[in-house]
């Protein structure tokens, strides 16, 4: 009766259960798994070189969210646009003691006109002047124009925010 058990199978059991613990260890210690989130795209007309993915999205140097995917976006007869589609975690904003989460409920185009009507503008700026990196920071410029690429009839995958030229960029324009 007594059988002799096979080291491969408690090899097996092992590297299974360790596994196991591991991916459980990523997903729920992340923090990322139970939070409220909205994606947005921004269209930077200019190099986005030294922004990656994962970089920080800030209002006000408070970061809000990452930066989820950088894509290149090619039309006949017209400039390249590099849209960037960020995450904005909805419960670091807080609204006279409530959260924006409430906001989730309000349907996406309208969320979007009050944010835009507003003045929230993107643009990239300079994370580190050694290392050339870039975040997407986030304001509200109120007198400025609202330059959208999407059209207002399209149907389309993520809500805008319209951007606004770096510091540098105006000046070289001016």
């Amino acid at each position: 009766m007594n059988k002799k058990i096979s080291p491969a199978a408690i090899g097996a059991f092992v590297i299974g259960a360790v596994a196991l613990i591991i991916i459980a260890i990523l997903v729920f210690g992340s923090g990322r798994l139970f939070r409220q989130t909205r994606d947005f795209v921004l269209y930077f007309d200019n190099s986005v070189n030294g922004l990656r993915i994962g970089a920080p999205v800030k209002i006000k140097g408070v970061e809000i969210g990452s930066v989820k995917d950088i894509r290149l976006q090619l039309e006949k007869d017209k400039e390249p646009k590099i849209p960037v589609i960020i995450e904005i975690d909805l419960e670091k904003f807080i609204s006279r003691g409530a959260t924006i989460a409430a906001a989730t409920a309000v349907d996406r185009e309208a969320l979007q006109k009050a944010i835009v009507d507003r003045g929230l503008r993107g643009q990239l700026e300079m994370e580190s002047l050694v290392t050339g990196l870039l975040f997407v920071a986030l304001d509200f410029f109120p007198d400025t124009p609202i330059n959208l690429v999407q059209q207002a009839t399209g149907d389309y995958e993520y809500p805008e925010i319209p951007t606004l030229p770096t510091t540098l960029e105006q000046a070289r324009g001016a």
